[in-house]
């Protein structure tokens, strides 16, 4: 009985390595996350300069400039949001096969 167990568990009828699925799924999260990092510091030292360069210049802020900017900003928290969104779609995929092959072996 144990060694028939042991043929169910090493079928190869996937098209996938379930281990690499797991390191892809774990590196979106990972990279989504450096991406927002990017997109802040990109942000933020855009923002320091226009700051600075006002102040050293003697001329006012520009608040346009600032409001305006925004969307660079979130452009990166999307990015965040697809790349996290892959890693739980992969991981949900998984569990799925996982559990449709546990009921056709019941």
């Amino acid at each position: 009985m144990a060694e028939r167990k042991n043929q169910r568990a090493d079928f190869l009828g996937t098209y996938f390595n379930k281990e690499s699925v797991l390191r892809i799924s774990s590196m979106a999260n990972i990279v989504g996350w450096l991406v927002l990092a990017a997109y802040i510091l990109e942000w933020s030292y855009s923002q320091w300069q226009s700051i600075y360069n006002s102040m050293t210049g003697g001329f006012p802020v520009d608040v346009n400039f600032i409001f305006f900017s925004l969307p660079r900003l979130i452009q990166g928290v999307m990015l965040l949001v697809i790349l996290q969104a892959i890693s739980k779609a992969l991981l949900i995929l998984l569990d799925i096969e996982d559990n449709t092959r546990r009921s056709a072996r019941d």
